[in-house]
């Protein structure tokens, strides 16, 4: 049985509502990451040690973005993220993107792409954004969805 159009426009704003007082809250930060949207338990492990590996995550939002995108087990787990000088130094080098990016699932490759052009880094014509929002499926969506609200907190 299908969903009623209200219901899953009241899910989607609960959704975002969620977001939102992720951001007005986000001076704390255990409390803050606590409510992130994580697809599993390793995800949430890999995303702390990213943090401490990093350090300066609490001074930029996009390189803690990065990491919680990094983190996912999908990524963590192809990418030797303790060697790289930033989360997303491993993706693109001076002759393009790198075989490890390529190794990575289509949906999550649009996800990085995404994240990168936040920095205009440009990967992908169309853009990653554009892909993605073609593309991911619902647990992607709300990955991009909470990596905005990271990146965001400042928004306040």
């Amino acid at each position: 049985m299908s969903r009623k159009t209200y219901e899953k426009v009241a899910n989607i704003n609960g959704m975002f509502n969620v977001l939102e007082q992720q951001i007005i809250h986000s001076k704390d930060m255990a409390l803050f990451r606590n409510e992130f949207f994580y697809v599993n338990h390793e995800h949430r492990e890999n995303y702390e040690a990213l943090l401490l590996y990093y350090g300066n995550t609490s001074e930029n939002p996009v390189v803690n973005g990065a990491c919680y995108i990094v983190a996912l087990p999908e990524i963590f787990n192809k990418v030797d993220v303790f060697e790289s000088e930033l989360p997303f130094s491993w993706v693109y080098n001076e002759n393009g993107i790198t075989e490890t990016m390529q190794n990575i699932s289509i949906p999550l490759q649009y996800l990085i792409a995404a994240a990168l052009e936040v920095t205009d880094v440009n990967l992908f014509k169309p853009s990653g954004f554009t892909m993605g929002m073609n593309n991911w499926n619902i647990a992607q969506l709300r990955i991009f969805w909470q990596y905005c609200a990271i990146v965001r907190q400042e928004a306040l």
